[in-house]
């Protein structure tokens, strides 16, 4: 009697091993369909996105860039998006005025003062200073400051 419980227990185990390695076996089944359909996913994204790098990309360096897009999609689509804008020149500024001529100084138009002598700007008049108190230093062997100030009471901008 005993031998038929052993028996009767052996077969229960057995009937439930063989219906776990069926439900393992049907998880694996599904496991392998999931994985087609992650790859088939991957595949296609990858190929899009050669397609949509296809400006930085190269014809011979795709099936590189085509493996750093499976491995690792986020840094390689970073790294592809800089070296469009390497390659993509910055667009131009619009074009608003048109550049002003250049002149040279004595021939330049000259806006006329209200008692009809020309103007003088502030930056010019301090270079006429400037260029005439170095010609009083030098010529006279005198301080720099010493020849400066006599300048402007030449030019008439005492201080």
């Amino acid at each position: 009697m005993a031998d038929e419980a052993k028996g009767a227990a052996g077969e229960g185990v057995d009937e439930r091993v063989k219906s776990l390695e069926e439900a393992l076996s049907l998880e694996k089944a599904k496991n392998e369909v999931l994985m087609e359909q992650v790859l088939k996913s991957e595949n296609t994204l990858a190929e899009k996105d050669l397609e949509g790098f296809a400006d930085v990309i190269p014809n011979e360096d795709r099936a590189f860039w085509r493996g750093q897009l499976l491995e690792n999609r986020e840094n390689a689509t970073g790294i592809l998006s800089r070296m469009r804008e390497l390659v993509t020149p910055a667009p131009a500024a619009p074009a608003a005025a048109a550049p002003k001529p250049l002149h040279n100084r004595e021939t330049a138009p000259r806006p006329a003062s209200a008692a009809g002598t020309p103007a003088v700007s502030p930056a010019d008049k301090a270079a006429k200073i400037r260029n005439r108190a170095q010609e009083i230093a030098r010529r006279d062997g005198c301080s720099f400051t010493v020849a400066f100030r006599s300048a402007e009471q030449e030019f008439g901008a005492t201080s």
